[in-house]
């Protein structure tokens, strides 16, 4: 079996990238990759990039052990949910998730029982009291973690407290004034029914109302400090306040504090220098693993599917890629850029590119290469080729969401798609507003079975439930491939399954052999239904064609 002969080459020589173990084994990159995530328990890596692995238990002592791929294809298959070990989440926060999930709602005593609690919400209170009623709770898209928010709100409400919901933009206010106004009971001080509004043009406080739903851009400047003593304050999408402009917004008179974000980890220090001091770090994480078990989310398949550049496009891109590693060397030899890692790398190179120091001419050359081989990855067509080959899975699915990197590619793969006969629309920020609001109603009402969208639909929108998402273009960062597969994770009618597709160029920063996707496969593979892998034409078609 795979999983073995990697076991014995790794047990012979630890510390390998997947390149080098391919090397060593004469096995194609992409499958080795794929069996290291799936054998997940089995082989450590370190945080390197490209990461270097290591065996943590040799095979025969009672690890699980990888599945033999037949015929190259098949990387992870059904797996007995009875072995999963009964866990709320994990990663060094602190957790309090009792063993054991429910399919079904469980009430929450007190002023939330109306609400038909599941038991990780439940349990994520109980772990946000037990933590001084102050934290993080972290949970996969789609889950429902505003239910946690409301719970918690109408405990504030009912002790007579004030509530205030941080929310990042128009449409999350708009769909959490909906889910309040839904729920809300005669609990206020009469006269002060209701949740008010600051924001998009309404100028609401806690003077007139005892709940307030609050955009950042607003609430960083005008006053929302509660009325009475205590109160509680409400983060959802936390993450997106742990900078020095939207941390302003997180008053420190509020007693109580509740953050909701699905990637509550960001990439600069934001969430050391502001958000763990205000909200006491993560009380709570609902991961994959549990979210599937419990039946919170629904099961689902990944399909990694490559694609080969066409002979132009691949000159180019390694042309880019030279010059980038000869900018890169000059930027950490010469001007003491760091490194590693990555992200620190990036912060240093932006503040070079924008000043007028030695060295800001190379940062800004390296910027330059770097954002024309994204838009080469983020643009070619042989991307447009894999979704035509792609008509019959978008077939058999009830909707699809095609995610894409620009807007020009967004239209590219509307119009493919519709060449194959499916009613499919792009949305994009390019487009006026009320053309934009018009279209996820027809996504909805099933009027159009093919939405396609850059990051419109990333956060912050209430997408209707989709079956299948495509990533067309896709992302290295793990906050927005959570953000894609969630839209089509959503429970549906009948148990159906969610299907998520990752479209890559092979042999580019974009493949999973190269290190991409890391931390989302290392989450992801471990608990899909099934894993597989697919490799596109070495020949360019001269047109995207449909098939099926």
């Amino acid at each position: 079996m795979l999983g073995d002969e990697i076991a014995a080459a790794l047990g012979d020589q630890g510390g390998l990238t997947v390149v080098q173990l391919a090397e060593k084994m004469g096995e194609d990159a992409g499958t080795i990759s794929f069996a290291l995530f799936a054998d997940h328990g089995r082989f450590r890596r370190d945080a390197g990039a490209p990461p270097r692995w290591w065996l943590v238990s040799p095979a025969g002592n009672g690890a699980r052990r990888a599945p033999e791929p037949p015929a190259g294809r098949l990387i992870g298959a059904a797996r007995d949910r009875s072995e999963r070990p009964a866990t709320g989440g994990g990663g060094g926060a602190r957790v309090l998730s009792p063993a054991g999930g429910a399919r079904n709602p469980v009430s929450l005593p007190g002023p939330s029982a109306s609400l038909g609690l599941y038991q990780w919400q439940k349990d994520a209170l109980r772990a946000w009291h037990a933590n001084g009623r102050r934290g993080v709770v972290e949970a996969v898209t789609g889950a429902g973690k505003t239910m946690v928010g409301i719970a918690a709100a109408l405990e504030e409400l009912a002790r007579r407290g004030q509530v205030v919901v941080l929310v990042p933009t128009v449409e999350l206010q708009r769909q959490w004034s909906a889910q309040l106004a839904a729920r809300l009971p005669a609990l206020s001080s009469a006269g002060r029914m209701g949740a008010g509004r600051m924001g998009a043009g309404q100028h609401d406080s806690l003077a007139s109302h005892d709940i307030l739903v609050a955009v950042v851009n607003s609430a960083r400047s005008q006053d929302v400090r509660p009325t009475r003593q205590g109160g509680l304050l409400i983060a959802d999408e936390c993450h997106r306040y742990g900078s020095a402009f939207n941390r302003l917004a997180l008053d420190g008179r509020f007693r109580r504090r509740l953050g909701l974000s699905a990637t509550y980890a960001r990439d600069d220090d934001g969430n050391l220098e502001w958000l763990d001091p205000y909200f006491g770090g993560t009380c709570f994480r609902l991961g994959y693993d549990r979210a599937v078990r419990d039946g919170i989310v629904a099961r689902f398949t990944v399909t990694l599917s490559g694609v080969e550049l066409p002979a132009g496009e691949r000159a180019y891109y390694d042309e880019l890629t030279e010059q980038m590693g000869a900018l890169w060397r000059s930027l950490v030899e010469r001007y003491g850029l760091p490194e590693t890692p990555f992200e620190e790398f990036m912060r240093a190179l932006a503040g070079l590119a924008d000043s007028d120091n030695a060295g800001a001419s190379t940062a800004r050359s390296y910027r330059r290469a770097m954002l024309e081989r994204r838009r080469l990855l983020a643009d070619t067509e042989a991307k447009d080729w894999a979704l035509a080959r792609l008509a019959p899975e978008v077939r058999a699915a009830e909707r699809t969401l095609v995610f894409t990197q620009s807007i020009a590619a967004a239209e590219r793969a509307s119009r493919v798609l519709a060449s194959c006969g499916f009613r499919a629309a792009a949305v994009h920020s390019a487009m006026a507003p009320r053309e934009r609001a018009e279209v996820l109603p027809r996504f909805a009402k099933g009027n159009l079975s093919v939405l396609v969208a850059p990051r419109v639909l990333d956060e912050g929108i209430d997408v209707p439930t989709a079956d299948l998402a495509v990533i067309a273009g896709a992302s290295r960062s793990r906050r927005q491939m959570v953000q894609r597969m969630g839209r089509v994770l959503r429970r549906k009618p009948g148990g159906r399954w969610a299907r998520f597709i990752v479209l890559y160029a092979e042999r580019t920063v974009e493949d999973p052999a190269s290190g991409a996707h890391e931390a989302f496969l290392h989450e992801v593979v471990p608990v899909a239904e099934e894993v597989t892998y697919t490799h596109g034409p070495k020949v360019a078609m001269p047109a995207p064609r449909c098939h099926g």
